[in-house]
């Protein structure tokens, strides 16, 4: 798998802007709606000026009881309505980009080869498709909101002080340096502790989800107290990462509004001189000073921008990694419609990722309609010899080819097409047997003709049965069926998809005798006419294959009938004595 990708947080927060592009209008309106909203806010709090010298002391009557009521109504209309307005078109483009995202994450965990998933955990993959792209809203909306708001308020106070007296707006930017100076430090670290959070968040959900999946496991082979442990110890680290975000934002915060109240202590005693040299009104220093008192909410809303943005470049960033991670190798431009079903491995090697061969110099035949069956102890590489043909992985030398073409050759769709696969790890989703049948590329089968491919697989008869027929839920996995019945299942999707290549991955053995009987015969049906590859643990189920193939070590060392093996007396007849002396 490709090496992770590192980014800056300037280039991830410029890539997250532009998923915001294709809403640039709604996000327009958003933004001088904030802009508006602290534009009303400051100039409320500033007309304090006003009240005092015009009003009160002027004792002005229909300044203070026509004009400044309805002043101030219009001001918290006006606020209340750039407040919806903002919060709503913000949050609506958040929400979007958020889709976006989990939309294109979802569409590459798809379409990622089967090496991507080797070397990572679901609970981290589902972690990133759900925690992590919910930090890229805070990031893309609630971020900008309180950075255009604050900032927005900011701005305008210091406008407005600026116009009531430059001496103390002087003074006062001189702690501007020590502030940016505080919030840069506080970036950095919670940026680290952000993504420290993910990567624990990621652990605690795997193993919870795999508590939940091994339930069964964990009670009858005594690992529960185990189990409760590794996930206190999982939480404990969580908590230890949210502790030192708090910690981090606690020191932040207070920090920086002790400089600004240091400034506030100095403001009161300079603008006092100022007054009682009759350089300002006392409406001017009140509205000041005010205004003064008003910017520290906005500078603590300035750091906590940080901790919003900081959470969701960490969320972004785990994003990209994946999102930029080149999709499965479909370089193949052949299609072929319906294959012959001729099967040849010239001289073929593979390993996974960079270690040792895990097959050397696979070399074997199988012309249309023929069974072969690989058979040998675990690990020997049978099953990997199936995945191979159906281009899970590519091959890393030789040639495999399907009626004489070279499977990359073949688009990646024209070639698994060809080729259905019935396994003992059967995979069921969380929806209707007709949808299971009629999975994917089948969906748009008949009744009759997913009727059919039920019967001939020995699954009608249990379905019938069910009050809800085709329609019936078989929940996770197939939990509501018996493993028998799923396989059925399985082998009527094989069946129903009619390819001219047929995989059968230990499809039998781990079901009891009463349904093996049930599912060989399925099978059987299933087999008829088309090439088979077989990859058997129990020996008697491939003893009328046209070849057997002995796998060891990922080499070939014996190849014939059943009856020509057992006649040559070696690594097969040692199997078959093996399995037959345990019944």
């Amino acid at each position: 798998m490709n090496k992770e990708l590192k980014y800056s947080s300037g280039e991830i927060y410029k890539r997250l802007l532009t998923y915001t592009k294709k809403y640039k209008t709604v996000f327009i309106i958003g933004v001088f709606a904030n802009i508006l909203f602290a534009l009303v806010e400051t100039s409320f709090v500033n007309s304090i000026k006003y009240l005092i010298d015009e009003g009160i002391n002027q004792r002005d009557r229909h300044f203070l009881l026509v004009q400044t009521p309805l002043f101030i109504l219009g001001a918290i209309l006006l606020r209340g309505i750039f407040n919806f307005v903002s919060t709503y078109c913000m949050g609506w483009v958040g929400r979007k980009v958020v889709q976006t995202l989990r939309e294109q994450l979802y569409e590459h965990y798809i379409r990622q080869p089967i090496s991507f998933f080797s070397d990572k955990t679901p609970g981290k993959l589902l972690s990133t498709l759900t925690f992590n792209t919910e930090q890229v809203a805070v990031a893309s909306s609630d971020a900008i909101t309180l950075a255009l708001r604050a900032g927005g308020t900011i701005i305008f106070i210091m406008t407005f002080m600026a116009i009531t007296s430059w001496r103390l707006t002087l003074f006062l930017l001189i702690l501007v340096p020590v502030v940016s100076w505080v919030i840069k430090v506080s970036a950095r670290r919670l940026k680290k502790v952000s993504g420290n959070i993910q990567n624990v968040v990621g652990d605690v959900t795997h193993a919870a989800e795999e508590s939940i999946k091994a339930n069964q496991v964990i009670k009858i082979f005594g690992g529960t107290e185990k189990e409760i442990a590794n996930f206190r110890n999982k939480a404990n680290r969580n908590r230890q990462q949210d502790m030192k975000l708090i910690a981090t934002k606690g020191v932040a915060s207070p920090v920086i509004q002790f400089i600004a109240g240091i400034g506030f202590a100095a403001i009161m005693y300079f603008g006092s001189l100022e007054m009682l040299n009759d350089r300002l009104t006392s409406g001017e220093l009140i509205a000041f000073i005010t205004l003064m008192a008003m910017i520290l909410r906005p500078l603590k809303e300035i750091s906590n921008v940080n901790t919003h943005l900081q959470r969701g470049i960490a969320g972004a960033q785990s994003v990209f990694e994946i999102i930029d991670l080149p999709n499965e190798d479909d370089t193949g431009q052949t299609v072929i419609e319906r294959a012959e079903g001729a099967i040849e491995f010239k001289n073929v090697d593979f390993a996974y990722e960079a270690g040792a061969n895990i097959l050397n110099q696979i070399s074997f035949a199988a012309q249309p309609g023929e069974t072969i069956a690989l058979v040998g102890k675990s690990g020997s590489g049978k099953t990997t010899i199936a995945t191979l043909l159906q281009r899970l992985y590519n091959i890393d030398n030789g040639q495999l080819l399907i009626d004489g073409i070279p499977i990359q050759e073949l688009t990646l769709e024209s070639l698994r097409d060809q080729i259905a696969t019935v396994s003992q790890n059967v995979v069921l989703f969380n929806n209707t047997i007709r949808h299971n049948i009629a999975y994917g590329g089948l969906n748009d089968a008949s009744e009759a003709s997913i009727i059919q491919a039920a019967k001939h697989a020995h699954a009608w008869e249990f379905i019938e049965q069910l009050p809800q027929g085709l329609d019936t839920v078989v929940g996770d996995n197939g939990v509501m069926l018996s493993g028998g019945q799923r396989q059925r299942i399985a082998i009527a999707r094989a069946m129903l998809k009619d390819a001219p290549i047929l995989i059968l991955d230990e499809a039998t053995s781990a079901l009891d005798t009463e349904s093996e009987r049930h599912i060989q015969e399925a099978l059987e049906t299933l087999m008829q006419n088309r090439t088979t590859l077989v990859v058997a643990h129990r020996l008697s189920t491939i003893e009328n294959a046209d070849k057997i193939l002995v796998i060891r070590d990922g080499a070939i060392v014996e190849s014939g009938t059943h009856q020509q093996l057992l006649a040559q007396n070696g690594e097969y007849m040692h199997l078959h004595q093996m399995q037959f002396s345990e019944q």
